[in-house]
């Protein structure tokens, strides 16, 4: 296995994404009242969310010297076609779900941003109509 940086394993990843319609081989999560939830609350149930497990193996952290083994969480967001994949290296929890759908429902967020409002909004939900 070639090793990279999240960035280059992400651009790979994202490349195969693109290249395929919302009929991809990613693993599409189940429907689950979790997922529906919180797609209704932002506003993008017209959203296929996708969720892909990788290998920590996968994952080299550059702040760490290039060193792999790293749990990641992250994204990869199709505006065009509308399928958001979410690649992770752990079983996810609501936090992880909230916290990559705001980046879909709102991409100019700073990461900081996104942060305070995966917080705010597992604490309380209607929080969200706050905006």
């Amino acid at each position: 296995m070639v090793l990279m940086s999240v960035g280059e394993y992400y651009l790979k990843l994202m490349l195969n994404v693109l290249n395929k319609d919302k009929t991809t081989n990613k693993v599409k999560v189940k429907s689950t009242s979790l997922i529906n939830k919180w797609q209704a609350l932002l506003g993008i149930s017209d959203w296929v969310i996708l969720f892909e497990p990788i290998s920590e193996n996968q994952v080299v952290d550059e702040s760490e010297g290039n060193t792999s083994g790293h749990e990641f969480v992250g994204i990869h967001i199709n505006f065009k076609k509308k399928i958001g994949t979410i690649y992770h290296t752990r079983k996810l929890n609501e936090d992880d779900i909230v916290h990559e759908l705001l980046h879909v429902a709102f991409p100019i967020w700073s990461e900081e941003k996104v942060n305070f409002w995966t917080d705010l909004l597992i604490k309380n939900p209607k929080s969200l109509f706050q905006f």
